[in-house]
């Protein structure tokens, strides 16, 4: 009797066969792979700004320059701007010429993969004032240096007198962008001396010479480029 009585309250109610519910475990929140660190080689490219022409400033386009030395494809038309393919070396020079003026422009180079060390790359341009005499490479002039390395300084061209300079490393190590990114060049020129700026800060200048006056230029020299908002303004 006692048998049966068992058997039927293990069907109603489990009598003492009753087992205790397993718990319930909550669900795994999906795994979140860590985030790789940027390699020190890379650029991490700043966001682009709208862009207004400052007040007394005209644009230079490729209009504005005849060139020597180039090829079909060395020099094209990007948005506000130039590409240069670097090759062959030689230059664009612009069809008026200026005496006192400011020529603000921004420039870069493209980044190789490869780079890790930009004080290694070896990318190469520059920005000629007082262009003077015939053309050829390299013509009677000044330079602004565009090269990555030397960016900003000031040196002579196609058997111009050495200006006197003056120069800050320091600067340039700190106002320097990396390799990949735009460049601001500001120069300026009064009655034969040069000012630059890189990035807004006071660079370098050079001591008037026997050069003052000329067309401006930029130069290809196998490397690759880009520059863009290049204005300017006739100074008093």
């Amino acid at each position: 009797m006692r048998r049966w009585f068992c058997s039927v309250m293990m069907l109603l109610v489990g009598c003492n066969a009753a087992t205790t519910p397993a718990p319930i475990t909550p669900p795994t929140p999906a795994a979140t792979a860590p985030t790789a660190p940027i390699p020190a080689h890379e650029t991490v490219v700043e966001p682009d700004t709208p862009f207004t022409l400052e007040d007394g400033f005209r644009w230079l386009a490729r209009a504005d320059f005849d060139d020597f030395g180039a090829e079909e494809g060395t020099w094209t038309e990007i948005p506000e701007g130039m590409a240069c393919s670097g090759k062959p070396r030689g230059y664009l020079f612009s069809r008026d010429s200026f005496q006192n003026f400011t020529w603000r422009l921004e420039y870069r180079f493209p980044r190789p993969e490869s780079l890790k060390d930009d004080a290694k790359f070896k990318g190469n341009t520059g920005f000629m004032v007082y262009i003077t005499g015939e053309p050829k490479i390299w013509p009677v002039s000044l330079e602004v240096q565009g090269k990555h390395v030397q960016m900003g300084t000031i040196k002579e061209n196609g058997g111009a007198n050495a200006p006197t300079v003056e120069d800050h490393p320091e600067v340039r190590e700190s106002a320097r962008k990396p390799v990949g990114q735009w460049n601001r060049l500001e120069i300026v020129s009064k009655d034969g001396e040069l000012r630059v700026s890189l990035n807004d800060q006071p660079l370098s200048k050079s001591a008037p010479d026997f050069l003052s006056s000329g067309a401006i230029g930029i130069q290809a020299e196998d490397f690759p480029f880009e520059v863009r908002r290049m204005r300017l303004r006739v100074d008093p």
